[in-house]
């Protein structure tokens, strides 16, 4: 508006102008005088740009007739002086500073003004030009301070000049200082005179009155700063931890040097950019001593600071340097400083190359200097060395962004220093977001250098000078620069419809626009796209051949930078983000379709699955930002909500999002608004609206004359490479509105469109062959899960997949199945039903891990569901655990049921007055629960019972307040007993008398003696079954708890005991064995055994009555009173010692025969064990004997008692022997406890009462020498017993062999061999027993024992074959051997007990032809090395010098024997002679190949006998190769990998490592070769096959003609050891996979000398290839 009131001539700055001088006519101005000041006519610059920045006549007059005219601003309030006819705008020179690509052209379209609103308008003009007085005043005064001081300076200098000493004189030292370096002297100015200067010169730069100043003043001054930087070049800067005080002060004082140094680089530089256009001041060699001074004081100074740390090597360092870090914090700022100066210098100035490469080393060096984790370790501080590195990326995009040659060198440094960056900690990521979060550096600088492709790599200003140039040349030509101009979008929007031809001319330009923004887009987006997928490409290759546990960090390179680029998606300062997650994730989905390895595959599932989450997560997020965005703040926030809503409905479609001012634009807006013009803000911008660009003209071009004015626009912004808002007048873009915005886009976008195919591809990898590929793509789904609930909904096979995978046969996709599992029911509850089995199924799973998190689940499951059912089944399968054999899962079991159990009522246990009816309900419901549980037999009873003692027992930390939750629970439970309306339906009350029983025998004090006189009701009337099951419950009560219930009525116990005695007869077995311990408890109390004396004398006289009789012909009646009367005779022969009522016994059984009441009763009872009695009495009298010497042990010691036995274990059926053996195991249970108790209570007395009980113990008791007595005598039908069966009884047998060899009473090697082929049994509970046997004794009996495990392995090949009927050495799924627990106990002992353990397994499968064993259907020869060989190959090899080990022995086995087969093969079966194969190879030429020839040169001559007997030698044989590939292909040592494997036998730390398994291979390739060579033996035609075969594997080596046409042999991993190594030639050509060294020239197999080595027959090659692919089909 200003210039509207003045003539057209004003408003157009030349050089010329008044007031200013030319370039070279500044030369010659002298200087201002200090108290001269400059005019005050002179006014600060307007930048106005004209549409012609050229040279016009007009515009010259104007200047002239301006510059002499003064200018006085009017008053406002003198309307008079409105009217002065004077300029009202002094248009001031053009500085060297100032540019005409730093102005705007303004378009003179408006009308004048006039009128009322004129001149209103005019008076605000006034009041404006009375400020623009102010900052022309201040902008005076900046020149003149700038001028005054260089005077100073000038002076001191040419005083300073003039004097010969070269001391600074007084007059002098102020300004300038003397610096001596080595017998050369420097002067420089002094570092408070450097400080002024910058402070104005930096005033002056912003007023843009650089100009003033004379180009030789300000190359003089640049001058007078070069000699600190002179000095500085010869300084040392670097630090000796050996210094001295001294020393260490004058490297402070160095370092004092260096930063004048940098000081004065900084105003070198600073004059550079202000006079850019004078080449006098930028001098390239200047430029290049401060690139240089910088690189110098880091690399010497900061960096070895920077990397100090006060615990490791460089804590001398950091001693050293740490009471100087203001002086070097100091130095790193004036370093900062500089290196932004260079940052614009770099904008502005085009550099030369030598320059550019100095800068980009020096640069790229501070990005990769390690800094410390935390503020303790640093010298300088984290935060302040950070803002260095942030500088020198400015650095790098600045060169990357002006120099195209540069870019791939940048991209090339960058990435090959990557290995640089920490991986760890939280110095791995120092670059704050705007939101606060933090990524790498690297990540950062990569993502802006994507972002800068979009702007092309040439000078700004270059471009400006060129399109002034061109418009000059049509100037001058005749043309107005308007007409030619590019229409305007304005001109464009507001064109008429009639201004179109008819022909359709309006259209055509449309298009031609489209065209040329769609190639302008593509080139700039293609060349982003190129350079994003090097780096992609760069991280995934290397990242796909290291590991995490690896040394080199590329792996974890790639996930941390795959996780900043997530971090900066919603960010649209980072929308390069998106291109790169784009290239990552086709490169992830790529890997996983095509044949990669496994490793590979894994990395791949992984990052699709961050990736994954990462796109749900953008959903969530900007779901929450739609929904905490005001709607009713603007039409645009409801417009992009909108949006949103259509986007998940799935109905937003692409022109919505790139009409013009839809998301694209207000993000553009909202960048173009942050007042931010650097290179990331541009480049930021330039490259969305590249993005916008490039959609934009992928869809079809509309009719609608708006969406042509887009077009155009784009096209006139991506030329120009800013972003300009078109309208002005339009609200601001809100922070919030511009992230709605751009997460609209984004989802719209290439990457987030993958989102689908993502899912698919990891959904299908659950199902793959490999395990590892399975495990991770589990997880990467829980991941996205995580995220985004509502994939369950859209993905309708997760739920099969998943209880597929539950079975696996992995346990790591078992664990990530029910990690997942978990998940999805945290996500949708409703899926609790469905995977609620597979949850609980799996808390069986052989793999620790697996059981835990299925009891994690479980406890989940519990807390959440309230349905009775689902909670008992959870409570009986951590009760399971409970008692696990790993002490980890049985503590995480026990703590599991304290917190749903009982914890949750602890705090009603501290309530003293009345509980509120919540806590009594929640109580009740408690209760209800165990009584459930506990209904589920007994075996979870008994497990509930060890659960309460261990929670109760005194050395756990909550046992006060479990103690107290058991006596609510106890007393709710009487309450229910007792009251049938309080009691929940389907709850009996048997069911809760049985609970109680837990309780009691848990812990007795929970109980007291008002609830035990409840139970006396339940033993007097017995009528029924269930009376019977409640008297037995209720006995239990009473026998654990009357000993230690205090103040207890004495009539109560005598009722009680009478109520029992009374009922005696009527009880079963079991009942009459609890009330026979209770009668006996109470009898201790009472003191009256004449009661109990009396019932056995009188039992004891019926069975006298008995003895007399034949009871085989007695009635039913009579039989059943007999087995009572020895029921009862053997109970209370056990639980009543009634030694002490020995003359009782005499005076009521006279004539007395016997010499203690225990062998009365068992000589009462002998007998009806006579084989001759019924089977049930039998087996009464056998149990009854079996309890009385199990109270009585000397009575094992008699020999009729032990003939008793030895004639049930021998003779009798199986139901006498289960009960012989249960006696045993009863007994041998009761003195491991007994010992086991004396073992503790010594442990707790003091040391001498330890040691006088252990003198005592040296003496048998009568248990010691039973015991003896059983194992010596019995122990050979035991092990009878347990290897002829799998039922019952063989557990029993089972169980009492391993009591026996735990108390250590027999040899090992008697029992060693059964307790292997035990192992092997099929029934769990059999194997586990002998499991832990074998272990216990092997541990202590390792060298005794070694010699039995030929002997065992043949009997566990006997108990499998003629037992469990399956001679195959292998179970399924998945494939195991059957000796899998024999071999992982010899794993415990040294590398070379196992060695010898395989050396002797091997040497088993070994055989003399003339000696194989051809009995059975299938050669009992072949069967047994079948049995080993599958057993070999199946085995968990726990090192791989042990696997080596193992092939070598098969490698012998074949060496040794092969060579005589298969010569007896040929001469025998083939009829092959040494002279026929002469002759042919005369004829030929050729080796002899006879292999290919012998079914048609096979005869019959050979007998049938002896063609079974070759077949079988030949099978056995080629099944030991087989084993031996099949072994070297699954660890991944096969012959064609030698370049990995190498010459020697690898490294020491290799060879001690487990064996990695190859992923994909199984073994049904392997299981059914085997199978078909067997089965060959059933013709004649299988058997000649066979024998071809065989002699072929021996002629002709596969592997080795496979490796020789690979790679050279190199060092790698180790190698299988050939024939020659092991000591024996193998019968192959290659010598079993290549010795090293020469290979020994031989005789081939058959006999035939060695021949020359021609071109192989086409039938050779045809049948490597063939094996060769056989082989490859296993994987």
């Amino acid at each position: 508006m200003v210039l509207i009131s003045t003539h057209l001539e004003n408003r157009y700055p030349t050089p010329t102008s008044p007031g200013s001088a030319s370039p070279k006519d500044r030369n010659s101005k002298k200087r201002l005088h200090p108290d001269r000041k400059l005019p005050s006519t002179q006014v600060a610059k307007i930048q106005l740009t004209p549409t012609t920045p050229g040279l016009i006549t007009e515009n010259q007059r104007a200047f002239s007739s301006n510059a002499n005219h003064v200018m006085t601003p009017p008053a406002v309030d003198s309307p008079t002086n409105l009217g002065i006819r004077s300029p009202m705008v002094l248009i001031p020179p053009l500085s060297a500073e100032n540019r005409v690509s730093d102005y705007k052209t303004f378009h003179d379209d408006g009308p004048l003004i006039h009128g009322k609103k004129g001149r209103a308008e005019v008076t605000a003009v006034v009041i404006n030009l009375d400020k623009t007085k102010d900052q022309r005043e201040a902008s005076d005064q900046v020149s003149n301070d700038m001028q005054t001081l260089l005077q100073d300076i000038f002076e001191a200098d040419d005083k300073s000049t003039s004097e010969t000493d070269v001391v600074p004189s007084t007059d002098t030292s102020p300004y300038f200082t003397w610096i001596h370096q080595e017998g050369v002297v420097f002067r420089t100015l002094a570092i408070d005179k450097l400080v002024e200067l910058d402070l104005n010169l930096q005033k002056v730069l912003a007023a843009g009155r650089l100009g003033d100043i004379l180009v030789d003043d300000a190359y003089r001054l640049q001058k007078l700063c070069e000699g600190s930087m002179m000095a500085v070049r010869s300084t040392e800067l670097s630090i000796d931890t050996a210094w001295s005080l001294d020393q260490i002060s004058a490297w402070v004082e160095r370092a004092g040097i260096a930063e004048t140094a940098l000081r004065s680089a900084r105003i070198i530089v600073k004059i550079m950019l202000g006079l850019r256009d004078e080449d006098k001041v930028s001098s390239e060699e200047i430029l290049q001593n401060i690139v240089d001074v910088l690189n110098m004081v880091f690399t010497s100074c900061v960096a070895p600071i920077v990397e100090a740390r006060p615990r490791d090597s460089g804590s001398e360092i950091f001693e050293l340097a740490s009471p100087f870090k203001k002086d070097i914090v100091q130095l790193l700022y004036q370093a900062k400083g500089v290196m932004k100066m260079l940052v614009k210098i770099l904008d502005k100035v085009d550099i030369a190359e030598t320059i550019i490469t100095a800068l980009e080393f020096f640069a790229i060096r501070i990005l990769f200097v390690e800094n410390a984790q935390n503020e303790k370790e640093s010298i300088l501080g984290i935060q302040k060395f950070e803002s260095l590195r942030h500088t020198a990326m400015d650095i790098i995009t600045g060169i990357f962004s002006r120099h195209a040659e540069q870019r791939s060198f940048i991209f090339d440094e960058i990435l090959s220093s990557l290995q640089k960056l920490p991986t760890k900690g939280q110095n791995a990521r120092q670059f704050k977001l705007s939101d606060g979060t933090s990524i790498q550096l690297v990540s950062a600088l990569i993502i802006r250098l994507i972002q800068t492709c979009a702007i092309p790599a040439h000078s700004p200003a270059k471009e400006v000078k060129r399109r002034v140039a061109v418009r000059r040349r049509k100037s001058a030509s005749g043309f107005s620069s308007d007409t030619d101009a590019e229409p305007k979008p304005d001109a464009v929007a507001n064109r008429e419809p009639s201004e179109a031809s008819s022909d359709g001319t309006a259209n055509d330009t449309d298009d031609g626009a489209k065209r040329r923004l769609s190639r302008e887009a593509n080139d700039l987006s293609d060349n982003a796209s190129k350079n994003a997928q090097y780096v992609v490409n760069y991280f995934v290759q290397r990242a796909m051949t290291a590991s995490k546990s690896g040394d080199q960090p590329h792996r974890h390179l790639l996930d941390m930078f795959a996780e900043d680029l997530i971090s900066v998606l919603g960010h649209a300062e980072w929308p390069a983000a998106e291109l790169l997650l784009n290239v990552l994730v086709s490169y992830m989905l790529n890997i996983v379709r095509v044949k990669s390895t496994a490793p590979a595959k894994n990395m791949a599932l992984e990052l699709l699955g961050m990736m994954g989450s990462a796109i749900s997560e953008l959903v969530v997020g900007t779901q929450a930002l739609a929904r905490n965005l005001d709607n009713q703040d603007s039409t645009r926030s409801g417009d992009l909500r909108q949006m949103f809503d259509d986007y998940v409905d799935g109905r937003l479609r692409n022109n919505e999002i790139f009409i013009r001012d839809g998301p694209y634009r207000l993000v553009l807006d909202y960048l173009a608004s942050t007042h931010s013009d650097g290179l990331p803000t541009r480049s930021a911008q330039v490259f969305y609206l590249t993005q916008w660009a490039r959609n934009i003209t992928s869809i079809p071009l509309s009719v609608d004359p708006k969406e042509n004015v887009l077009v155009e626009h784009l096209l006139d912004m991506l030329i120009k490479r800013v972003w300009n808002p078109s309208d002005s007048n339009t609200e601001p873009v809100t922070k919030a509105q511009c992230r709605l915005a751009y997460n609209l886009t984004v989802l719209q976008m290439n990457f987030c469109r993958r989102f689908g195919a993502v899912l698919n591809i990891l959904l299908d990898s659950i199902s793959s062959e490999q395990t590892t590929v399975r495990t991770r793509s589990l997880k990467s789904v829980t991941q996205m899960l995580e995220k985004d609930p509502s994939i369950l909904d859209r993905a309708k096979n997760v739920k099969s997949l998943l209880i597929r995978c539950a079975v696996d046969a992995s346990p790591m996709v078992r664990d990530s199945t029910l990690m997942l599992m978990g998940k999805c029911i945290q996500q949708k509850p409703s899926l609790e039903q469905d995977f609620f089995k597979p949850i609980y199924s799996l808390i069986n799973d052989p793999t620790v891990s697996v059981r835990k998190r299925s009891m994690k689940l479980l406890k989940d499951l519990f807390a959440r569901n309230k349905s009775k059912e689902v909670r008992v089944i959870v409570a009986e399968c951590l009760l399971q655990r409970s008692g696990d054999a790993d002490k980890g899962v049985s503590e995480m079991a026990n703590q599991m049921l304290e917190d749903i159990w009982l914890s949750p009522f602890w705090k009603c246990s501290e309530i003293t007055t009345d509980m509120t009816i919540q806590d009594r309900l929640a109580l009740k419901e408690q209760m209800e629960l165990v009584v459930s549980t506990n209904r589920s037999g007994d075996r979870v009873s008994s497990a509930l019972v060890s659960l309460l003692r261990t929670l109760l027992a005194s050395d756990t930390k909550s046992a006060p307040h479990n103690f107290k939750v058991c006596q609510i629970l106890v007393s709710t439970a009487f309450e229910s007993m007792i009251d049938p309306e309080a009691r929940a339906e389907g709850l009996e009350q048997k069911h809760i008398v049985q609970s109680l029983t837990v309780f009691a025998r848990a812990d007795a004090h929970l109980f007291n003696s008002d609830q035990l006189q409840h139970l006396q009701l339940y033993i007097t009337n017995l009528s029924n079954a269930d009376d019977f099951g409640l008297l037995r419950s209720v006995v239990i009560i009473f026998r654990c708890v009357l000993p230690v219930v205090p103040s207890i009525q004495q009539s109560l116990l005598r009722d009680i005991q009478t109520a029992l005695f009374k009922n005696v007869q009527k009880l079963g077995k079991t009942e009459l064995n609890e009330v026979a311990a209770c009668l006996w408890t109470m009898n201790g109390i009472l003191n009256n055994p004449e009661r109990l004396v009396k019932l056995v004398v009188s039992v004891i006289k019926h069975l006298q009555f008995y003895q007399c009789k034949n009871m085989p012909d007695q009635s039913e009646k009579d039989i059943r009173s007999a087995r009572k009367c020895v029921q009862i005779a053997g109970a209370f022969g056990k639980h009543c010692d009634f030694e002490a009522q020995l003359p009782w016994f005499r005076e009521a059984l006279a004539p007395w025969q016997w010499g203690s009441v225990s062998g009365m009763i068992i000589n009462s009872i002998k007998p009806f064990t006579s084989i001759k009695q019924p089977l049930l009495l039998r087996v009464d009298a056998l149990h009854s004997i079996g309890l009385v010497c199990q109270s009585s042990p000397h009575q094992f010691n008699h020999m009729e008692v032990s003939d008793i036995f030895q004639q049930a274990l021998t003779t009798g059926q199986p139901d006498v022997q289960n009960i012989v053996l249960s006696s045993f195991r009863d007994f041998f249970a009761m003195q491991e406890n007994q010992a086991a108790s004396k073992m503790e209570s010594s442990l707790k007395d003091d040391p001498a009462t330890a040691n006088g009980k252990l003198g005592g113990s040296m003496k048998a008791s009568e248990g010691d020498g039973a015991s003896a007595l059983i194992a010596q005598r019995f122990l050979r039908d035991m092990l009878s017993i347990a290897l002829r069966s799998q039922d019952a009884t063989a557990l029993a047998a089972t169980e009492v062999i391993a009591s026996i060899n735990r108390q250590g009473l027999v040899h090992p090697k008697e029992s060693g061999p059964a307790l292997v082929a035990l192992e092997t049994s099929s029934n769990p509970a059999i194997a586990n027993v002998a499991f832990q046997a074998h272990g216990d004794v092997h541990q202590q009996h390792e060298s005794m024992f070694e010699r039995e495990y030929m002997r065992a392995i043949v009997e566990a090949y006997r108990y499998q074959k003629e037992i469990v009927q399956d001679p195959l050495g292998f179970r399924t799924p998945p494939y195991t051997s059957k000796l899998h627990s024999t071999f992982e106990i010899i794993k415990t002992s040294k590398s070379k007990y196992q060695k010898k353990f395989i050396s002797n397994l091997c040497a088993k499968i070994g055989f003399d032809v003339d000696k194989l064993d051809l009995s059975g259907a299938v050669p009992t020869s072949l069967q047994l090395s079948r049995f080993l060989l599958e057993n070999l190959a199946f085995f968990d090899y726990g090192r791989l010098d042990e696997l080596l080990y193992t092939l070598t022995c098969m490698e012998r086995i074949v060496a040794n024997t092969g060579p005589g087969v298969a010569h007896s093969i040929n001469t025998e079966v083939f009829q092959v002679r040494v002279d026929a194969i002469l002759g042919k190879s005369d004829e030929s030429g050729t080796g002899g190949e006879q292999g290919t020839s012998h079914e048609s040169t096979a005869t019959v001559e050979v007998t049938p006998h002896r063609l079974y007997r070759l077949t079988t030698a030949a099978i056995i044989l080629s099944c030991v190769w087989d084993t031996r590939a099949y072994l070297r292909r699954l660890y991944g040592l096969s012959s064609n990998q030698a370049a990995r494997e190498g010459k020697g036998n690898g490294k020491a730390k290799d060879i001690n490592k487990a064996p990695t398994r190859t992923a994909g291979i199984g073994g049904e390739k392997f299981v059914g070769s085997i199978a078909e060579r067997v089965a060959s033996l059933g013709s004649q035609e299988g058997m000649f096959k066979q024998c071809s075969a065989f002699v072929e594997l021996l002629s002709i080596d596969h592997e080795f003609r496979v490796a020789a046409e690979g790679e050279e042999e190199g060092a790698g991993r180790p190698r299988t050891p050939s024939g020659d190594e092991a000591g024996s030639p193998l019968p192959m050509s290659g010598g079993g996979g290549g010795g090293a060294g020469k290979r020994k020239r031989s005789s081939s197999v058959t006999g035939t000398p060695h021949k020359k080595r021609g071109r192989p027959s086409l039938g050779r090659r045809k049948s490597s290839r063939k094996s060769v692919e056989e082989d490859e089909e296993w994987e």
